[in-house]
């Protein structure tokens, strides 16, 4: 899937020529994808940006006539999920009551972080722990980002009715551990 890659040791001008064409070719579509998928334009230009860097640092190794917008769709996924990553590691500080009342000597419906939707919340987070990290970014990507089929299969490469079965499957397996 996506475009092979390997090392060449001779470029002539014809391949640099090519690489440029397909950069300007297919960097309109993943800015907008950046932007539709990003909350904010900055986020939208720093992931755009981790997508060009790897693909000048993998240009030379990209096999000419291959297609490469799948490996491009692919290299955008990871750079989104690094991003997503990254910012979940920053906790603001909006969201330290919530960590501070799991710590509490006093019981939960005594704090006064308590809220009595929070137990829902632990019981959905614990199912989709429960799920395969593909599974958990199918539903991500589905529900918190709101990618349609049609996109989804573009971007994992697979038919419209592979990323349905999956999505069904995934959404099958938390309601058993949600049930029980």
């Amino acid at each position: 899937m996506g475009a092979k890659v390997h090392a060449n040791t001779q470029k002539d001008k014809k391949d640099d020529k090519w690489l440029e064409e397909t950069w300007n070719t297919y960097s309109p579509q993943i800015y907008n994808l950046c932007r539709t998928r990003c909350g904010n334009k900055e986020d939208a230009k720093d992931i755009y940006q981790n997508v060009a860097l790897r693909f000048c640092q993998s240009a030379q190794k990209i096999v000419y006539d291959e297609s490469v917008f799948p490996w491009l769709m692919q290299v955008f996924r990871n750079c989104f999920y690094d991003h997503v990553r990254f910012r979940q590691k920053q906790s603001p500080f909006s969201m330290v009551a919530d960590v501070v009342g799991d710590y509490m000597a006093l019981p939960a419906e005594r704090s006064i972080f308590y809220r009595p939707g929070n137990q829902r919340n632990d019981e959905l987070k614990r199912a989709l722990d429960s799920l395969s990290r593909r599974d958990k970014e199918l539903i991500d990507l589905t529900f918190q980002k709101g990618l349609t089929s049609e996109e989804l299969s573009v971007l994992y490469g697979v038919s419209v009715n592979t990323i349905v079965k999956r999505r069904h499957s995934a959404i099958k397996r938390t309601r058993n551990v949600l049930l029980g």
